[in-house]
């Protein structure tokens, strides 16, 4: 999954410096008692200046968190994490240590409450909207910080993480989610917009995050190599509404088959958004164009119209999702439809260009079984012909593979199979469980490098048709082994001369 799951297994997760570049410190006493640890009288003396869970970026003063990981045990960096300066450690089991060390029965539980209270729970001071589902939580992340206003607003998703230096990872561990909270409120900012993946979710890296609105976009098939089934997946999906407060509010898409079980399990006031269901927020007389979506936003008894620069029926859910939000904040119904029209796509989501040839070109992040159809059915009026390229990633959700070779295969003209994050696994082994999905006779081909395979795709291509290229979309990096190698498709059809 993009997550980072199969590299999360131990002490240290990545190697960027997340160290906090303003003095806050905290006493240990203060930090023991936060998670239940009777505090000895003289940690009141040590003062702690940073969490981490990664014992490389502990720097002298900090509190070394040691995870008991997917693979391998957190504690096995505790000599690393004291040699660096670590003032102190919590694990979940007894260890040899030189400094104070804090048992706990949930080490994550416990790093998600030592992060918030480290940095004096910023959420509470921020109106803090987190976004899940399967897909469109990027794009509601950032219509949202659009209406509330983005000189206003921090957000922290897929796309902003990348700038900050975490790659492949859509909820940061609570550390980094707390300390951006708290530079926010100490820059003067009054929004807090983020993605709730369900993986930071089951790993507790939002627990004690102050939510006063979540909104839930789906729920199809995706990550069941983490979550097992659909089940699973879903328990983690409504770990964020099962934790509001009853002044909060959901935000919910009651045309998705799982409204009723997200309902269900919040106490925050319930608002419901829809195309097809009626709905508190709803959507009619839609008009769809390749570019752009025009509709009217309905709620209660008032009618607006709206244009939005984002193409397809997924992008009027979004929209919708976004307006609810920015409508339960206070903001009127005429002034969201206004700011609408100004939105932008996200960087990597349906991003247009043009090939020399005449060719479009469309460049999406489209990773998943459903966001791969609803791409390939939004562009199929437009165009003779659709030729697809994508792959998928090594080391997750093997299950997916097949479907989405099905899903290409039905609604593509021809389908390009190429290389996408394979990570340990032998990428030729990932096309091929992709093609034995492509129905008999479906046109496909199989070209292992991503570079070429866009290249034979544009070449396939006349005036009228599309190549859609899926999977990557905003990624700066193809994932081989544990290694990050410099790769984006934008910037490849670029530089190639391939499309502008």
């Amino acid at each position: 999954m993009r997550d980072r799951l199969w590299a999360e297994d131990a002490g240290s997760v990545d190697a960027v410096d997340h160290s906090v570049n303003h003095p806050i410190t905290k006493s240990l006493a203060c930090l023991a008692s936060a998670i239940g640890v009777a505090p000895e009288p003289a940690w009141g003396q040590i003062e702690i200046t940073g969490i981490t869970q990664d014992s490389r970026a502990v720097q002298p003063g900090y509190l070394f968190v040691a995870i008991k990981g997917f693979v391998s045990d957190g504690r096995r960096f505790i000599p690393d994490a004291v040699a660096r300066g670590a003032a102190a450690v919590v694990a979940s089991q007894d260890a040899p240590c030189s400094v104070p060390l804090l048992l706990v029965e949930d080490d994550r539980a416990a790093l998600a409450m030592l992060s918030a209270t480290f940095f004096s729970h910023p959420t509470r001071d921020l109106y803090t909207v987190g976004v899940t589902g399967t897909n469109g939580k990027t794009t509601v992340c950032h219509l949202v910080a659009h209406l509330l206003g983005n000189e206003k607003s921090i957000i922290v998703s897929t796309v902003n993480n990348e700038a900050r230096g975490l790659h492949a990872v859509t909820t940061p561990e609570s550390p980094i989610v707390q300390r951006i909270a708290s530079d926010a409120r100490a820059a003067g900012k009054k929004n807090l917009i983020l993605e709730a993946s369900s993986a930071g979710l089951s790993l507790n890296r939002v627990d004690n995050v102050d939510f006063n609105a979540a909104v839930f976009t789906n729920l199809t098939h995706d990550h069941y190599d983490f979550h097992s089934n659909r089940t699973g997946y879903l328990r983690a999906k409504l770990i964020l509404f099962q934790s509001l407060e009853p002044t909060a509010r959901a935000i919910i898409n009651a045309d998705d088959p799982a409204a009723e079980e997200v309902i269900a399990a919040t106490q925050g006031k319930v608002i419901t958004y829809a195309v097809t269901k009626p709905a508190s927020f709803g959507a009619m007389e839609i008009d769809y164009a390749l570019k752009s979506t025009q509709f009217t936003i309905i709620h209660e008894k008032e009618r607006v119209s709206v244009r939005i620069n984002l193409p397809g029926e997924h992008n009027v859910y979004n929209a919708l999702a976004a307006a609810a939000v920015a409508s339960e904040a206070g903001m009127t119904l005429r002034v969201i439809a206004s700011r609408l029209a100004t939105a932008r796509s996200v960087s990597g989501r349906y991003q247009f260009m043009k090939a020399p040839n005449g060719a479009s070109v469309v460049v999406d992040f489209a990773h998943s079984p459903d966001s791969l159809e609803k791409m390939l059915t939004s562009l199929r009026p437009y165009y003779e012909r659709i030729i697809s390229v994508f792959g998928c990633g090594g080391e997750s959700d093997r299950d997916k593979r097949p479907i989405m070779g099905r899903i290409s295969g039905e609604h593509a003209d021809i389908t390009i199979l190429t290389t996408d994050n394979p990570k340990r696994e032998d990428p030729r082994e990932i096309i091929d469980a992709i093609a034995a999905g492509i129905p008999v006779g479906g046109k496909h081909e199989q070209v292992l490098d991503r570079e070429q395979a866009i290249k034979r795709a544009i070449e396939l291509a006349g005036p009228s048709d599309v190549v859609l290229i899926a999977g990557k979309g905003h990624e700066p990096y193809q994932i081989v082994g544990h290694e990050f190698v410099p790769y984006n498709d934008v910037e490849y059809l670029r530089k190639a001369g391939l499309a502008k």
